[in-house]
């Protein structure tokens, strides 16, 4: 089975890792939101396609979400005490990642090369491919005007600030990004799509938003899975969680979409036939429905102790 999964961040990564475990690694295929990427400290820093090179290759530190396992922070330190706003944290382990990825796009290699190269270092048999080797970025214009880096809005400020707009520079039609070299033969070609537990505007509708994609998606709609990265009906406790739920119903407010299940649905509306929602958002499934997507109902927060098996086995189609 050819499985190709979209998508971004830490959420996304849980996933990634269950359908790798199920279905084989060779026959995964990721398409990762590379609009979160940005130069820090000179050093071409890929936000997304690290969480997920690092998940699949079982170096990520799963306690925390991002970042590597057993990390140090001395580099970061030294910064600060040299007189940098540091406020993007990059451990000591996580700095090689960078010096490498860094060095070899300097050198003239492509993202989409570069990050094969990465994920074989690792020891990753899946195929991970950067949404595109064009630099794209998600911007955040908050209520007071101020334009944001997206990863300035979520990381620096803790993704607190009312925001007014979202754009993505380079993307739709204000630039030249183009799919990554086969993501569009990979995504024609795939047995099941999956639009992967994602913030839906800063790491899928970066990816959306390329050109070519929507009409992809929409031929091979009934082979394509959502599943909503939004649990209403149980409470957000820890620190990062809330902090990522507070940017998803940012972004989502500011695009004019309720913070849902359903909401996403309608986000996702004509590019997928099944959208998976926890069953503690039950009551959500006739919104779901409205929008001409059928509802899967199950266990989903796979950090909250739900069965990977099962939500692996919901979207692959087998208990649908």
């Amino acid at each position: 089975m050819r499985v190709v999964g979209l998508g971004g961040g830490i959420g996304a990564s849980r996933l990634w890792r269950a359908l790798a475990a199920t279905v084989g690694a060779p026959s995964l295929t990721l398409v990762v939101n590379t609009a979160d990427d940005l130069w820090l400290h000179g050093l071409r820093v890929c936000p997304d396609l690290d969480t997920t090179l690092y998940a699949l290759s079982g170096r990520q530190d799963t306690e925390r979400g991002w970042g590597v396992r057993g990390e140090s922070w001395r580099c970061m330190d030294a910064l600060r005490h040299l007189g940098e706003d540091v406020w993007f944290n990059l451990g000591d382990l996580d700095l090689a990642t960078h010096l490498r990825r860094t060095g070899l796009l300097r050198a003239g290699a492509g993202l989409a090369s570069v990050t094969a190269t990465l994920a074989a270092a690792m020891g990753g048999t899946a195929r991970v491919l950067p949404m595109t080797e064009a630099e794209v970025t998600t911007r955040v214009t908050t209520d007071e005007g101020v334009d944001l880096h997206y990863e300035e809005f979520l990381v620096r400020h803790h993704a607190t600030l009312p925001v007014r707009r979202v754009r993505y520079d380079g993307l739709s039609g204000n630039g030249p990004a183009q799919p990554a070299p086969g993501m569009l033969d990979a995504l024609a070609g795939a047995d099941v799509v999956v639009l992967g537990l994602s913030n839906p505007i800063a790491s899928i509708g970066p990816i959306l938003a390329l050109p070519g994609i929507r009409e992809v998606l929409r031929a091979v709609a009934d082979r394509t899975v959502a599943v909503s990265p939004i649990v209403s009906g149980i409470p957000i406790t820890e620190p990062g969680e809330r902090k990522r739920a507070a940017s998803r119903a940012a972004l989502l407010a500011a695009a004019g979409v309720p913070a849902t299940a359903g909401g996403v649905a309608g986000l996702y509306a004509g590019l997928c036939g099944r959208f998976v929602l926890d069953t503690a958002d039950a009551t959500e499934a006739d919104d779901v429905t409205a929008h001409g997507v059928t509802p899967i109902l199950a266990p989903t927060l796979l950090h909250g102790g739900a069965p990977p098996s099962t939500l692996v086995d919901t979207v692959l189609g087998v208990l649908s």
